[in-house]
């Protein structure tokens, strides 16, 4: 497996994709522009992904830690172990399940510029969202806004940002296709917590 580190985070995926809905309800893009903003003002979150890809089934952790550091677990339901990615600043370290490395300088810079533009950076809004009105989700209630992007490929595509009402914060994504909206090939639940802490790994070649 290769040791050259990926930022697969989950802002990336989601921009990579193209979403659709049906044109009916209010446009709320502000909330959805004003919740984003106000996810960059937090001191820490962990983003938890099962993304359906051509690998199959793969579970995503990120956390991190604003303004700079970054810990991403990726593993597949193929892969023996997890591939993790620590950064800090402008160093960065990936291991494989065995062993800690230290990435290159230069290829640390260029994930550390890419998860300053996909993550920390607030993104720019190219897709329209319509509110689908106040939903129950496990005992919760949320807002959910539904991405309205201009017609093309994959206009087949739901996607879905649920926004807690409390505290004005992004706390889930789904993304699935309009013949099997209840089996999303994208979910991610996203949780705040200030007891985050992302380290150097102790022992590194």
């Amino acid at each position: 497996m290769s040791q050259r580190p990926c930022l697969a985070t989950a802002a990336a995926t989601i921009a990579a994709l193209a979403l659709a809905a049906p044109a009916v309800a209010a446009d709320c893009s502000k909330e959805v522009a004003e919740a984003l903003a106000k996810q960059r003002t937090v001191s820490a979150m962990r983003q938890q992904t099962r993304m359906i890809t051509e690998r199959g089934p793969v579970d995503m952790t990120v956390d991190v830690l604003f303004p700079d550091r970054m810990h991403q677990r990726v593993k597949a339901l193929i892969d023996p172990g997890a591939t993790e990615t620590i950064l800090i600043g402008n160093r960065a370290w990936v291991s494989n399940g065995s062993s800690w490395q230290v990435v290159p300088a230069e290829e640390a810079l260029d994930l550390s510029e890419e998860f300053q533009k996909n993550v920390v950076e607030v993104p720019k809004q190219s897709n329209r969202y319509e509110c689908d009105g106040k939903v129950q989700i496990d005992g919760r209630d949320l807002l959910a806004y539904r991405a309205v992007p201009e017609k093309g490929p994959g206009s087949g595509t739901i996607g879905i940002t649920y926004v807690d009402p409390v505290t004005g914060l992004p706390v889930r994504t789904v993304m699935a296709t309009a013949e099997k909206p209840d089996r999303p090939f994208f979910k991610q639940e996203i949780t705040y917590s200030p007891d985050i802490k992302i380290e150097p790994p102790q022992t590194a070649n």
